[in-house]
């Protein structure tokens, strides 16, 4: 099949293969922008989503992901910080949902929560969900079917779960799990009844192919959303040496998603400051949802900055839960 007409086949169904995509990552960038704009618009229209983050819990964690600062291997100067409290949690979403912004993320440091610990989340999420318009997410660790049955019941919706990199180059990245308990908790969490979100970081030392691989094995997992980070790389980390990607992979590896993962939401997420005189341009290339406001340990872009850009873009900033296929 000619590259030229891939989008339209896409478009109807089509699955691009691994070959394919290999393919297209070499494309002329025109075309790249080209199709992958056409695939975004016909699903999604101009529809963005913007969601937030909380660090809810900071820090000591006894994973080795050779990325994080918040990993108790490292010497990175991060702090550890416990457990927010349910008022705590709720003053943060307020404040972002009386800014227009769609969903509300907790976030904790280590491999899974105590069970006391869920409860607590589990209560901010009731009190979140029936009292502000926000949708409520979840970045928990490993846990079991139970603990996500119960935050389910109490209000959240979606439950993330990064990959973070290709099954092939996952063991690089990290020694202390693996991708397979990351496919038991994403599988718990779809039998729970809530959405899923997996996704990635570039610029750890992956190949081409590894980011081609990425793509489909989040297509097998049939994730809803998909966030892109880009490396930052943190002093005291072993990758706190690698270079930044260049503005023309983090546009071709988003094209590529895109034509891949038709369907899914793609979110520009960790490492927007590094890309920040060029990230408007990542709408054209498949992106239609982003993190806004600070990361877990680093600066963010403000959440007036977002929807100021998005609206020049000609970006309609949707109401709640309504960035979905068409």
């Amino acid at each position: 099949m000619q590259l030229k007409d891939l989008a339209d086949s896409v478009i109807h169904g089509y699955e691009v293969t691994r070959e394919e995509a290999l393919e297209l990552y070499n494309a002329p960038l025109e075309l790249l922008k080209e199709g992958a704009s056409k695939i975004t618009s016909a699903f999604f229209k101009e529809a963005l989503e913007l969601c937030c983050i909380s660090n809810g819990k900071c820090g000591k964690c006894s994973e080795d992901c050779k990325f994080c600062s918040q990993s108790r291997h490292y010497n990175t100067g991060v702090g550890e910080s416990p457990l927010k409290t349910v008022d705590e949690f709720f003053a943060e979403a307020k404040y972002n949902a009386d800014r227009g912004v769609h969903r509300f993320s907790i976030v904790t440091s280590g491999p899974r929560l105590t069970h006391d610990e869920v409860k607590v989340i589990a209560e901010a999420y009731r009190k979140i969900s029936t009292e502000l318009r926000i949708s409520c997410c979840g970045s928990l660790g490993l846990l079991n079917l139970n603990d996500l049955k119960l935050l389910k019941e109490n209000g959240l919706s979606r439950y993330h779960c990064n990959v973070e990199t290709s099954p092939d180059f996952f063991k690089e990245i990290c020694t202390t799990h693996t991708l397979k308990q990351k496919e038991r908790t994403i599988a718990y969490a779809k039998e729970a009844g809530l959405e899923i979100c997996s996704g990635c970081i570039i610029g750890m030392g992956e190949s081409i192919e590894d980011r081609v691989d990425i793509a489909l094995y989040l297509r097998k997992l049939q994730v809803d959303s998909t966030p892109v980070n880009i490396l930052n790389p943190i002093k005291g980390t072993p990758l706190e040496n690698r270079e930044i990607v260049t503005p023309d992979e983090v546009r071709r590896c988003i094209a590529v998603f895109r034509y891949v993962l038709p369907k899914t939401v793609l979110r520009l997420a960790g490492g927007r400051l590094l890309i920040q005189k060029y990230f408007s341009d990542l709408y054209n290339y498949g992106i239609n949802a982003e993190i806004t406001g600070d990361m877990l340990t680093t600066a963010g872009m403000t959440i007036a900055n977002d929807i100021d850009t998005a609206i020049k873009c000609d970006r309609v900033i949707k109401k709640i839960d309504s960035v979905k296929p068409v």
